[in-house]
């Protein structure tokens, strides 16, 4: 593997789980070992970083690291990481981890059969001793909408086509992608909701997606539609969400993430016989595959190279 320039030293500081920074530091000492990591909130000289590598950044970061030049996310999301706070000058990367993006298609195939083939019904079925055969419908007729397509809700959208789904889908901005339907913007959201049996949002939280599934947007799904949320809490009003479910106009939500995490344990949404609660476990950073990503991404950065996975600021994704 390329070392990138070996005259160019830069410093990394790491903040998360011990075992990840371990093996990741192995990784870079291996393959870039003019990059001196460190652990936080293990620095000697904090004006000496140059990266930060993190889930959520050490508090009052932006005036204690005053060298810092590009923040990783250890994940997809760069919500928590308050973008609009982050030094116009510093650089933000999203991890583009292809055992996130498999994650996450996997999950997101898993919950869209639980709903196609009522697996939620079921189990209450289970509770109560009940023998009740549900009527069916075959893949090519249930419509499946995934509002987001970026790298995750592309692959997402492979995924659920393999199965034989229709699949279409809305992004704030226009996007084209192969054998499938695309809708975006304002203008156009109502149509793609009322095309959408089971609704997937993996949208990046922004303040234009905040709030964005709510009591008039879930009207616009079809009676009898499902929600599957593995973007963020914030994109549902949960009571507007629980009142659709209670008023039978839509029938499940598999919900993976959550405004206030870990949820309430006297939160609704757990004892909801519509709801299916899952821990925010849809796509989690793997560490072998992502470290590769993210010195895939410091070699690029010492060669002059655009980094994959570069955040518009701007825009906040």
């Amino acid at each position: 593997m390329a070392k990138g320039n070996p005259e160019v030293t830069l410093n990394i500081l790491y903040r998360g789980p011990v075992e990840r920074g371990h093996n990741w530091q192995d990784l870079f000492a291996h393959h870039l070992p003019q990059v001196k990591w460190h652990t936080w909130p293990n620095v000697k000289d904090k004006a000496e970083i140059d990266m930060l590598v993190c889930w959520i950044p050490p508090r009052e970061y932006q005036q204690d690291y005053p060298n810092l030049k590009v923040i990783f996310s250890v994940g997809a999301g760069v919500d928590q990481l308050n973008i609009p706070s982050v030094p116009q000058h510093v650089q933000v990367v999203r991890m583009l981890d292809p055992g996130i993006q498999q994650g996450m298609t996997e999950f997101v195939q898993m919950s869209v059969l639980n709903i196609h083939r009522d697996t939620l019904a079921y189990v209450n079925m289970n509770q109560q001793s009940q023998w009740q055969q549900l009527p069916g419908v075959s893949t090519a007729k249930r419509r499946v909408g995934i509002m987001g397509l970026g790298n995750l809700g592309q692959a997402a959208a492979v995924g659920l086509q393999n199965l034989g789904f229709q699949v279409h889908g809305w992004s704030r901005n226009p996007k084209s992608v192969a054998n499938m339907s695309c809708f975006h913007g304002n203008a156009q959201l109502q149509t793609f909701l009322q095309r959408s049996d089971i609704l997937v949002c993996l949208l990046p939280l922004t303040d234009e997606t905040r709030s964005i599934l709510n009591q008039q947007t879930l009207s616009y799904l079809p009676q009898g539609a499902s929600i599957i949320n593995v973007g963020r809490g914030e994109h549902i009003v949960e009571q507007d969400l629980i009142d659709a479910l209670n008023e039978q106009h839509l029938r499940y939500a598999i919900l993976d993430v959550f405004a206030k995490e870990p949820l309430d344990t006297q939160h609704p949404f757990w004892q909801h016989p519509q709801i299916w609660v899952t821990p925010h476990v849809a796509a989690i950073t793997q560490n072998d595959s992502a470290g590769q990503a993210l010195l895939a991404n410091v070699q690029r950065y010492l060669n002059n190279e655009a980094m994959a996975g570069l955040v518009n600021l701007s825009a906040g994704y």
